[in-house]
């Protein structure tokens, strides 16, 4: 069988989404399409615009025929991490092809490259560490890295994504075919064409502008849209009433960041001016916006090193097809297949419900938010939300 995979977030799903799909499964003759998808949160440090289940049914309208959860662990993560998730679980629900949009468009590229720092790894970290004690952030001591060792460069997000999916699959072994193609837009344009970026759509949403033709399913937009912003006040108490030794613990409060933190909050009065007054040349605003997500939910560096560990795939949404592939690979997959939540037990599950939680606190019903972690049915049957 030939499966298809791709790696997705879906904040929100939109035009240049049913593009990739339909592009992608236009590579080939493929018995089926898996997504592993971002759950409440997602890479950049950012609460999901819509929830996952809403994302997950849109999805399944326009071709995917099963999305599996990444886990908050692994979404909620630098791009290496985020990949490693991503791939793992791909692999073990059987995926042979994967395929990204990215601004290079050329896989031989990213299969070269991973290709070679797979074989000089030793060197390619001893540059990257040596960037990073010079105070560069981490994707960019990694770029200069790959300019020692190849005179090459991989700067915008979804190329440097895309060649952490290929160092995976190829740092693993992994029976993967990639593939990509060329994107359609900038990743950060805020243009509302047809195809527009989904920051461009989430700074219309947010602004209240006109962006109804760049989605599907506009009137899913008007009500319970969750933004990092309004979060601010949780946070602020949060840090205020935590020891800094205690908010060391915590994932990714590294290098004294607690004493900035304790220090910038008393006198910032937004997430953005928070955001800004610890943006430095060594920390980005997705990896200080990630910070903060693992502070509102008090993960300690153990928790997330704990929840790593995988051995579920838990399965979000589907059509008949897609249950069709489960109950073919239901005795030969290494992983549990979780279609119900109170079955499997795994602190990345643990850690999952704490996320929900977290964005409850920004939903109009908050108690039935939660309740959807136990009681949502996969199957989709029509598209009914």
């Amino acid at each position: 069988m030939k499966i298809l995979g791709l790696i997705v977030e879906y904040n929100p799903f939109h035009n240049g989404h049913i593009y990739h799909i339909q592009k992608a499964q236009s590579l080939d003759q493929f018995d089926y399409t898996i997504a592993v998808m971002s759950s409440s949160f997602v890479q950049r440090g950012e609460p999901a615009i819509i929830d996952k289940w809403k994302r997950s049914q849109i999805a399944i309208e326009y071709g995917v025929d099963l999305v599996i959860e990444l886990p908050f662990v692994y979404a909620c993560q630098s791009a290496d991490y985020f990949a490693k998730g991503a791939i793992e679980l791909l692999a073990k629900i059987g995926v042979t092809d994967i395929c990204f949009g990215s601004e290079n468009g050329d896989i031989s590229t990213f299969i070269n490259i991973a290709q070679t720092l797979f074989e000089n790894q030793e060197s390619y970290d001893s540059y990257v560490q040596q960037a990073m004690k010079k105070g560069l952030r981490y994707a960019d001591a990694c770029n200069q890295a790959l300019q020692n060792i190849m005179h090459q460069e991989i700067k915008t997000p979804n190329d440097l994504l895309g060649l952490s999916y290929v160092k995976e699959i190829i740092a693993h072994h992994y029976p993967i075919t990639p593939h990509c193609f060329l994107r359609t837009n900038t990743y950060h344009g805020l243009d509302l064409k047809h195809i527009a970026s989904a920051s461009a759509i989430r700074h219309a949403i947010k602004n209240h502008l006109d962006f109804a033709h760049t989605l599907p399913h506009f009137e899913l937009y008007q009500n319970d849209l969750y933004f990092m912003e309004d979060f601010f006040p949780y946070l602020r108490y949060q840090i205020l009433t935590t020891p800094p030794y205690e908010l060391k613990q915590y994932h990714m409060v590294d290098e004294g960041l607690e004493h900035l933190l304790y220090k910038s909050i008393h006198h910032c009065q937004s997430m953005n001016e928070l955001i800004d007054s610890l943006s430095s040349k060594r920390y980005t605003r997705p990896r200080i916006s990630r910070m903060f997500i693992h502070i509102l939910m008090k993960n300690t560096k153990e928790d997330i090193q704990e929840a790593m560990h995988l051995d579920y795939l838990r399965i979000l949404a589907m059509n008949e097809r897609g249950r069709k592939y489960l109950s073919l690979i239901k005795k030969t997959c290494p992983y549990t297949l979780v279609t119900n939540f109170s079955k499997h037990r795994h602190p990345a599950l643990d850690m999952e419900l704490k996320a929900t939680r977290l964005l409850s606190l920004l939903s109009s019903s908050p108690q039935d938010f939660i309740q959807k972690e136990f009681s949502h049915i996969p199957l989709i049957q029509t598209f009914d939300l």
